[in-house]
């Protein structure tokens, strides 16, 4: 059904871009970031093997990539190095004086 409406709207795709089973990875990895629970994923799908879920159908976001990146950094050094304020905030005026 989608691929035939996505065609009448002359919505261009390519075979692997879109369809279900994108729908399907998407759908896994909201859900497992929001709930935290893989188990519930796994039911959600049908999966019978947690690693199909796990390993095939969830995938990480950038935002949660940096976000394991610096609790990693502020576990292992804590407050010893403070935040540097991004590009478009940076007084550097404030910084030479």
């Amino acid at each position: 059904m989608l691929y035939p409406t996505l065609d009448r709207l002359g919505i261009t795709r390519n075979c692997r871009a879109a369809g279900f089973h994108t729908f399907r990875h998407s759908a896994a990895t909201i859900v497992n970031q929001k709930t935290g629970n893989l188990k519930l994923v796994q039911k959600l799908l049908g999966h019978s093997n947690l690693g199909t879920t796990a390993d095939v159908y969830t995938h990480t976001s950038a935002d949660a990539d940096r976000s394991a990146a610096l609790a990693l950094e502020e576990a292992i050094y804590g407050d010893l190095f403070q935040v540097v304020p991004s590009f478009g905030t940076w007084n550097k005026n404030a910084a030479l004086n």
